[in-house]
């Protein structure tokens, strides 16, 4: 394996990684901290990055910044790359901050409707360019907020953007519903009663209230609870994408979210489901991205 060849950084919302990436996009070593984008001022990037890069950033090693370091009002707000978007639309794309020209940050993307703006994303994009998936995938990004991300021979297509983990959280913390209510990732057979629950009913409102009512009857106990209202969230979204299923599906996320997922799409006949590595897809998108920008 060859030495550093490049400064990546996964910037998201709530905490923040650094790597020194070997040519091809191979992680030699990385850095984490929770300072993430969501908590930094536009004057705090460059301070935080040079506080975790470190010595890191005294070689000349060109940086390259992924994720929610672009958005309006952080670093530098970065313009939406319309769909379809690749590697090379991407790189295309890429701007420097006004007080750190040594770095360069990628885009996010965003999806059209009739002319009209129909949803966006930051970061995932850049696992899908470091994905060496099928042709005709689909990718599903599960968390906070969900992302199914349509590609055709390595470019993003189209996606839809499910809140499925906020309103998880929601529901559980400010909800009659979470009264009492466990942890979630402890009972398989309430989560698929949850799915298959969401399967039978589209109305997902209406469903929601069965935590409360099976909680009544005895036919749930509390520390199921949080399982079987994730599989309704989970069920609803993936009963949504049901027209999909015939298409190979990418799950690349946190390893329990992306089984659960996983376990709803065997349910709803998915029939060729597969898992990424997430932190190895975003290290060789970056690369990739930063090698189409310096051509």
């Amino acid at each position: 394996m060859s030495g550093p060849r490049l400064i990546g950084v996964d910037w998201g919302t709530s905490n923040l990684r650094v790597m020194r990436i070997a040519e091809g996009g191979a992680v030699l070593d990385s850095r984490s901290d929770p300072r993430g984008a969501g908590g930094l001022s536009r004057d705090q990037f460059r301070p935080v990055l040079e506080e975790v890069a470190g010595d890191w950033l005294s070689n000349g090693l060109p940086v390259i910044v992924g994720g929610m370091a672009g958005a309006r009002g952080r670093w530098r707000e970065m313009a939406y790359a319309p769909c379809p978007a690749g590697i090379q639309e991407l790189a295309r794309a890429v701007e420097r901050p006004d007080d750190a020209a040594f770095v360069a940050l990628i885009p996010g993307v965003a999806a059209y409707r009739d002319g009209r703006l129909h949803d966006v994303m930051r970061g995932e994009e850049t696992q899908v360019m470091g994905l060496d998936a099928p042709s005709d995938a689909v990718v599903v990004a599960p968390g906070t907020h969900s992302k199914w991300i349509e590609t055709q021979a390595g470019r993003i297509v189209g996606f839809r953007t499910f809140m499925t983990g906020e309103l998880f959280g929601a529901i559980r913390k400010g909800t009659i519903l979470g009264a009492d209510m466990g942890e979630p990732g402890v009972d398989d057979d309430a989560f698929a009663a949850g799915v298959g629950r969401a399967f039978a009913d589209p109305a997902i409102t209406a469903v929601l209230f069965s935590v409360r009512i099976d909680g009544l009857a005895g036919r749930l106990t509390a520390g199921a609870a949080a399982d079987y209202l994730s599989g309704l969230l989970i069920g609803a979204e993936v009963a949504a994408q049901s027209a999909m299923n015939d298409r190979p599906v990418v799950l690349i996320g946190a390893e329990a979210l992306c089984h659960r997922y996983a376990a709803a799409l065997a349910m709803g006949g998915f029939q060729d489901v597969r898992t990424a590595d997430g932190a190895a897809a975003t290290a060789r998108g970056l690369w990739r991205i930063h090698e189409a920008a310096s051509r």
